[in-house]
């Protein structure tokens, strides 16, 4: 589990706004807005005393007042009103537009990103909390440019720009003003400071709830077999609770923060007031000024409370739109080199050259392995689980880079090559399917997105997957659901073999394709599969030693080695490692010494 920490607020909150620089134009226009916004709201009670100052003087030197004097007064105070309200309207209009195309814009490019870390990283995070961290961390961005443009950015004017400009109206009554604001502003940045870290522990028990639900969701038919139904249902209580109970602390503070700030108003007015109307009796200040004074009250306490609003919002928000970046910064370790190039298609001879790879600190998983594959050779790797075999292969198309020594095809250094490339040439059947919640179509166009109903049917047909996909209700229309949970085991590695079979590469890995499969339809996808590797560099991986009986050569791994490699009936008679594994896995199926 992730581990709660401080969060420096104003650094997410700076980055949050730097996302804006693609339309750094319009945001430099809103906030100009913003501050004329602030500026007219700051002239309206100015002009709005001076009007009454104009009548009280009138009063007092006992003469008639002609609209000739106001008209030039209220004509100002009326078109900054107007003013206040269509700039108002503009800027919240734009501010929605921006917010929403920003936070898709930021919201795509995160998901792209994911796409482009290695398998390492996606093996270590939930895909249900990556799911959480795009649509919390896009969306609290989107709510904090929103609130900076509509109401934050005014506010932070009028507090630390025209808050200030009061002193010139009258400094006696500006200073109460500037005094009050600090006072209430420092108990903003007490609670700021009590509850950020603990904001930040909720968001960890958040993330560990979202991971939960996901993983249960995903699980469903284990849960409901094993009668796991309530076990689940109370772990995630457990977890709700622990949320709840550290959430209840931070909205307590902010409950504090926000009691305070309303009774600002009160107290701000209060003493507006009374210091006012001393300083009338002792002819330092007019009635107009006093009214002016109730109503930069009125305002700069308004937008304090915003200012407190947005402070407690963006607190919520920090750990989300941090652990957004802590992705986005997350570089990934396979990518393509300044000078890399593209090869074209590949003939597909492939040169393992001394590569060592090792996941973290742990031991070797592939340890000094050397091989030559000419092109069109069908290569069977065999061993234990843990022996090296599929990280060997995933090191060739560069799921993960080796350590040391190097994997060339054609003679080319594979990182020499764009990564798109590289990929392009080499087809993947992996052990699990992986299919999407798609239609048959469109999981098989991933292989090639452009091909044609001949070319899906020769596929389909190659796999031993066409009698099937026809007894289906849609063909290949039908709809698979999630990871292809409507098709049997078997028939999902066969559309995945399909998927494989279109992407026509000159390398094929099929990483225990066959593993899913039934007896008989494994008897029948071997021909097939021969056919339809037929003149490419095929990597087979196998437990059932019976499936790779035709491979050109088979390497043994062990403790991330090669420590055996011939042909099928040259490792029998070597009577090694291998041979006895073929002894005791054809005896417990059943067949011969002779067979074997």
């Amino acid at each position: 589990m992730v581990r709660a920490r401080p969060i420096n607020v104003l650094k997410v909150y700076g980055r949050t706004l730097v996302q804006l620089a693609p339309e750094r134009r319009l945001a430099l226009l809103l906030v100009v807005a913003n501050l004329a916004l602030a500026g007219a709201q700051f002239v309206e009670p100015v002009l709005f005393g001076r009007i009454i100052d104009r009548m009280t003087s009138a009063q007092t030197e006992a003469r008639a007042l002609t609209w000739r004097e106001l008209t030039p007064l209220m004509g100002a105070w009326v078109g900054f009103g107007l003013f206040s309200i269509v700039a108002a309207v503009a800027v919240a209009l734009h501010a929605d537009r921006l917010s929403h195309r920003r936070r898709l814009a930021v919201m795509a490019t995160f998901f792209d990103h994911l796409l482009e870390l290695p398998m390492s990283f996606h093996g270590a995070t939930h895909s249900g909390r990556l799911l959480k961290i795009m649509l919390d961390g896009s969306s609290g961005m989107a709510g904090i440019w929103l609130s900076f443009f509509r109401e934050n950015c005014a506010s932070l004017s009028a507090l630390f720009v025209l808050l200030p400009a009061t002193l010139f109206v009258n400094w006696r009554l500006g200073l109460v003003l500037v005094v009050l604001i600090i006072l209430f502003g420092l108990l903003t940045i007490f609670v700021l400071r009590r509850t950020q870290g603990l904001q930040a522990r909720v968001e960890v028990f958040n993330a560990e709830l979202a991971e939960r639900a996901s993983d249960a969701l995903g699980n469903v038919p284990v849960i409901q077999s094993f009668t796991r139904i309530e076990s689940e249902s109370r772990s995630v209580r457990r977890i709700i609770d622990r949320v709840l109970a550290a959430q209840l602390p931070v909205l307590s503070w902010w409950a504090l923060a926000a009691v305070a700030t309303r009774a600002s108003a009160t107290l701000s007015l209060l003493a507006i007031f009374v210091i006012g109307v001393w300083l009338h009796l002792e002819n330092l200040a007019t009635i107009g000024v006093i009214v002016t004074f109730m109503n930069f009250a009125t305002i700069l306490v308004a937008r304090l409370e915003q200012v407190v609003n947005f402070f407690n919002y963006l607190l919520m928000q920090a750990p989300r739109i941090e652990t957004f970046f802590e992705v986005m910064d997350t570089a990934p370790t396979v990518a393509d080199r300044p000078a890399a190039v593209d090869p074209g298609r590949l003939a597909g001879e492939v040169v393992f050259d001394h590569v060592t790879f090792a996941y973290g600190e742990r031991r070797k998983a592939v340890d000094d392995v050397s091989f030559t594959v000419r092109p069109g050779e069908t290569i069977a790797l065999v061993g234990a689980t843990g022996s090296g075999k599929s990280t060997s292969l995933s090191l060739l198309h560069r799921a993960f880079d080796p350590q040391s020594g190097a994997i060339r095809i054609d003679g080319v250094d594979i990182r020499d090559m764009k990564l798109c490339a590289l990929r392009r040439n080499i087809g993947v059947v992996f052990q699990e399917p992986m299919l999407f919640a798609r239609s048959i179509e469109e999981n098989l166009r991933v292989g090639k997105f452009d091909a044609t109903k001949a070319e899906i049917t020769l596929a389909l047909e190659r796999a031993q997957a066409a009698e099937f996909v026809a007894r289906q209700s849609d063909g290949v229309r039908t709809m698979v659901g999630e990871r292809g949970r409507s098709l049997s085991g078997g028939e999902r590695q066969r559309v995945s073999i399909a998927r494989a079979l279109l992407k026509d590469p000159p390398i094929m890995i099929f990483d225990e394709a066959t593993a899913a499969l039934d007896a008989a339809t494994e008897k029948q996808l071997q021909a097939a599969l021969e056919a339809a590797t037929s003149g490419r560099t095929t990597f087979v991986i196998a437990h059932r030693l019976a499936t790779i009986r035709n491979a050109n050569r088979i390497f043994v791994f062990d403790q991330g080695r090669i420590v055996e490699q011939g042909s099928f009936e040259q490792l029998v008679a070597q009577n090694g490692r291998f041979a006895a594994l073929a002894r005791a896995q054809f005896m417990a199926g059943g067949e011969s010494k002779a067979e074997a």
